[in-house]
């Protein structure tokens, strides 16, 4: 008898975030993430949609000024929230630099004491 599941290779971040909304809405961590499958697929073949201004989004190519006032609102919106709440991941990914020995020094940051 053929299996109707099929195994795939997810972060363990990504799979602790759908375990942690799958807990809210009573799902299984799998279901959350075919959930959010699904979800995607269905904004892609939205009307309107282009997935090629997403990847010149993601590619870095996507200039803010040819969004609209509403677009261009809710990309600042997303980055401020960034700001004022970072993921625990990209705080730690800037906070890594930070913390080896002499990284102050290389950005012009040691100590008053040791300047001259």
């Amino acid at each position: 008898m053929a299996s109707n599941y099929a195994s795939v290779k997810l972060s363990s971040d990504f799979v602790d975030e759908a375990r942690q909304a799958a807990a809210v809405l009573h799902r299984s961590p799998g279901a959350q993430a075919e959930y959010w499958a699904r979800l995607g697929r269905a904004i892609e073949h939205a009307p309107g949609f282009s997935i090629g201004r997403v990847r010149q989004a993601l590619e870095g190519r996507l200039r803010l000024e040819t969004l609209s006032v509403a677009g261009q609102d809710a990309v600042l919106e997303g980055l401020g929230a960034e700001f004022d709440q970072p993921r625990t991941g990209l705080r730690g990914y800037f906070a890594a630099p930070g913390t080896s020995e002499g990284a102050g020094k290389a950005a012009g940051l040691e100590p008053a004491k040791d300047r001259k």
